[in-house]
């Protein structure tokens, strides 16, 4: 990032802030034994999905074999978000499966809610996508250089897996009119019903910062990205607070305003002019009792994509962070990217200060 660049970016940061407050084969599992649960006959809209998915001439299906969490044969550090989430809800029962995809052995695990709770797990890489949305049963998943989708059939007893063919767009990080050298992004974005797609090659478990990607068609809005621009690191999100028009969460719909068209580019390049919305106090909130404390709360947002941005870092600084225990006694410090979180100062009409400090990002 131009030096001058960075500075006028947070000094405009602050203004901003002091304005506003003034997927062909599979090997079975030993289940654990249980009574079967009632299953509701699928309906003709049903069937006829779980038709068109399976016509597919390279489609991969498998049985679903109960087991608990005791019995996992997985590394506990590979399985631990569902796991944890199994536990938290007081669970034990889950099912799993071996699904050949790609010429290798994937182990699928799958929990109550397929759209919160699938697991995919490459037995020989020992990757394990764990980008936002990775857990939905629903998603775009990628291995390799293809995207795959999955379904439940035969009323929930078996899984279905798929190489995506429909068409493809691109999504490409700009530069806007500003001068840069590096410009790169990672992360996923997602559509209606948390349906994610990631962004950039898997490795490890998050996807490889990339200049463009190919993704499927839809309509997206970010579920969590990563972009850099030079020295700059953003990360973005959706908007899951006020809006610019302002609307709480409760009252307003998500917009998926990154619209990929089959063949075509859309370029994210932060062109729209941010803006500082009050989460807190709410626009009802027009008077306070004295002595009250009261909780100011903003978020900076695209206001056309109502896309919120979350984090802003300099990676050319390092700064000392301290880590404490519960006794408040610096137990490890550590170098970390030096933080632009904006100084906000709140005053009075006539100019007194009434506080002042740092406000986070998101």
């Amino acid at each position: 990032m131009k030096t001058s660049y960075l500075k006028s970016s947070i000094i405009l940061l602050s203004v901003f802030l002091s304005l506003g407050f003034v997927l062909t084969g599979c090997k079975k599992e030993t289940p654990t034994p249980k009574e079967p649960a009632a299953i509701a006959a699928p309906t003709q809209e049903q069937i006829a999905k779980e038709k068109e998915f399976l016509s597919a001439p390279d489609v991969a299906t498998c049985q679903l074999e109960k087991t608990t969490i005791s019995k996992l044969d997985l590394p506990q550090n590979q399985i631990g978000y569902l796991v944890n989430r199994i536990k938290w809800q007081s669970r034990e029962n889950l099912k799993q499966a071996q699904i050949i995809l790609a010429n290798r052995t994937y182990k699928i695990l799958l929990g109550l809610r397929p759209e919160r709770e699938f697991y995919l797990y490459d037995i020989e890489t020992k990757i394990k996508p764990d980008w936002p949305g990775s857990w939905n049963l629903h998603s775009y998943h990628k291995i390799d250089d293809k995207f795959y989708e999955f379904m439940l059939i035969d009323q929930g007893t078996k899984i279905a897996a798929r190489p995506y063919k429909g068409p493809l767009g691109i999504i490409k990080v700009g530069k806007g009119s500003r001068e840069l050298e590096k410009v790169e992004f990672s992360g996923s974005l997602k559509q209606e019903d948390y349906i994610a797609v990631p962004v950039g090659a898997i490795k490890e478990h998050w996807p490889d910062a990339v200049t463009e990607c190919a993704i499927p068609v839809g309509e997206y809005t970010p579920y969590a990205i990563n972009v850099t621009y030079d020295n700059l690191d953003i990360s973005i999100s959706d908007n899951y607070y006020t809006n610019a028009q302002g609307q709480s969460r409760q009252e307003k719909q998500t917009v998926y305003g990154i619209s990929i068209r089959e063949d075509q580019t859309y370029v994210l390049d932060f062109s729209n002019k941010p803006v500082i919305v009050f989460d807190e106090p709410g626009e009802n909130m027009t008077s306070f009792k004295r002595g009250k404390e009261i909780k100011f709360a903003t978020v900076l947002i695209d206001p056309k994509l109502d896309v919120m941005i979350r984090r802003l870092y300099d990676t050319s600084v390092k700064v000392d962070k301290e880590y404490k225990d519960a006794e408040g006694k610096v137990v490890q410090t550590v170098k970390e990217d030096k933080s632009l979180d904006p100084n906000v100062v709140i005053a009075r009409a006539d100019g007194e200060v009434v506080a002042k400090g740092v406000m986070p990002f998101g």
